[in-house]
């Protein structure tokens, strides 16, 4: 039997992207309009503005460094052109992408004579970058340079029946096919961070385990919330879970079954081959926003409810086990995994259909949000701006 591959863009780093996007990142949220507006002018490229990016200190400051550089660094992006008011926040995002090898640009409203001029500016060089794109041929990839993000979000009982554990036969055969899978949403693991721990490669990780999830519970605790034993989200709670633990219980199962190979920070890179945690916040678009930068390809995001945010640069795969979902929000979804409730098909099955989609998206297929323009990036924060 031949081995799964995929066929992808080589890039200067030694990964490879399955797609060649160029990426026009704006640095800071007051030149959001400009990286929108050059991005709508020339196709193939592809914006990515943040919620935020002027005032911030310390960590926030280093996190949005972090996550911007390393969503340019994404293996599927070919060039990124960084767009800001000034040079210096630019400065910072392009240093961290040029260390990918890849072309970096900038561009600034203060030095390029105004939104329009730096529109223009902008313009001429993706349409350039494009071009240059366009003349890389695909390569063929083993899976052992694939990294997977794994996320759900709208989550309800069929996810932790169905699309979670199909997802989670994915994350295995991709690690048995010496890939990397990245699972995340630490606070979805409080109440089940037991049986993580139970899989760590060593003790110390198993320790870093439950001190991630501990952190989350202490913090919830010093602003006066205590979330265990219910459950935050109201659409959670609508399509019937009633506690953090019990959707901790199904989110997991996203990861599969294989041991623990490390945890990592915030959009950090694995560098590591199996099943990776990520120290990430849960909500869709902050996690996918993480995952993006951490280096994954492809994410496979499971929902019951229906959840339709894609990453600008990383095809977001939906999927869903509740035939409800599957028919009501159809135009969202990417996998119907439904037929396991209907006794269709077997857990097993789903799991080999859900890897062939997975194939298929790696090799050019587009998803549902990248169709319908469903894509949004957010940096996670801890303080406030001044």
């Amino acid at each position: 039997m031949n081995e799964p591959y995929f066929w992808g863009y080589a890039r200067p780093n030694g990964s490879y992207g399955i797609r060649n996007y160029v990426a026009v990142i704006s640095a800071s949220d007051n030149a959001n309009f400009v990286a929108r507006r050059i991005a709508s002018l020339v196709r193939g490229a592809v914006a990515a503005c943040p919620s935020h990016g002027r005032g911030e200190v310390a960590e926030d400051l280093k996190q949005h460094v972090t996550t911007l550089g390393g969503l340019g660094c994404n293996p599927n992006v070919y060039a990124a052109i960084v767009v800001a008011m000034e040079p210096v926040i630019a400065g910072r995002v392009a240093d961290r992408i040029r260390q990918s090898g890849k072309p970096v640009e900038i561009v600034t409203i203060d030095d390029f004579g105004g939104s329009m001029g730096a529109t223009m500016a902008g313009v001429r060089l993706a349409e350039r970058m494009v071009i240059e794109a366009s003349r890389q041929l695909r390569v063929k990839v083993g899976m052992e340079h694939l990294t997977l993000g794994v996320e759900c979000g709208g989550s309800d009982p069929t996810s932790g029946v169905v699309a979670n554990p199909a997802t989670g036969k994915v994350s295995d055969r991709i690690v048995a096919l010496n890939g990397t899978v990245i699972l995340s949403e630490t606070a979805e693991w409080m109440g089940a961070e037991q049986f993580l721990s139970e899989r760590a490669a060593t003790p110390e990780l198993a320790g870093e385990i439950v001190g991630a999830v501990k952190w989350y519970e202490d913090y919830m605790k010093q602003v006066g919330v205590d979330i265990a034993g219910t459950n935050p989200a109201p659409d959670n709670i609508k399509g019937g879970l009633s506690t953090i633990e019990e959707k901790s219980i199904g989110a997991i199962k996203k990861g599969g079954s294989t041991t623990i190979q490390g945890m990592i920070k915030n959009g950090q890179a694995a560098n590591l081959k199996g099943l990776v945690l990520m120290d990430a916040p849960p909500p869709g678009v902050e996690n996918i926003t993480a995952l993006g930068a951490g280096g994954c390809q492809a994410i496979i995001f499971s929902t019951g409810k229906g959840n339709a945010i894609g990453n600008p640069f990383v095809p977001t795969i939906k999927t869903t086990g509740n035939p409800r979902t599957a028919e009501n929000c159809g135009d969202n979804i990417d996998v119907d995994l439904s037929g396991v409730v209907s006794g269709k098909m077997t857990l097993d099955q789903a799991g080999e259909y859900l890897f062939d989609c997975l194939i298929e998206h790696l090799n050019g297929k587009l998803t549902t949000a990248e169709v319908l323009g469903d894509l949004e990036i957010t940096v996670t924060r801890d303080g406030y701006t001044v």
